[in-house]
């Protein structure tokens, strides 16, 4: 299985996971000039920009693909994603979900609050 299959493998997984867990999905692969967020989703009064990184179950750990570049270009993202869609005054967190997938079996590993402002 190539990178990209595997990548979008892992954000569907991720998308269920979400709605299982009552997040209301907004926008997946938003894409600005400063880079993309994977999944934008809003549960209870908070907006989350969700970073999904897919690996097979034998690499390290997929949060750690997350370098200060890579969160700066999603917090960017996130600032003009906000600013076009004229949200305000909503809470927003940035987070990680590590989906792990080895045969036909899967992990997922949600991290709240992973990428810093």
């Amino acid at each position: 299985m190539n990178n990209k299959i595997l990548g979008n493998l892992g954000e569907r997984i991720a998308k269920i996971y979400l709605q299982m867990n009552n997040f209301q999905i907004i926008k997946c692969n938003f894409r600005s000039r400063f880079g993309e967020i994977d999944i934008i989703a809003k549960k209870h009064e908070y907006i989350h920009f969700i970073e999904v990184k897919t690996r097979t179950k034998n690499t390290i750990e997929a949060r750690e693909a997350i370098d200060k570049n890579k969160e700066k270009h999603i917090w960017k993202t996130a600032e003009y994603f906000l600013y076009i869609n004229r949200i305000e005054d909503i809470g927003i967190e940035f987070d990680a979900i590590e989906v792990y997938i080895e045969k036909d079996q899967w992990i997922i590993n949600y991290i709240p609050e992973n990428i810093e402002k």
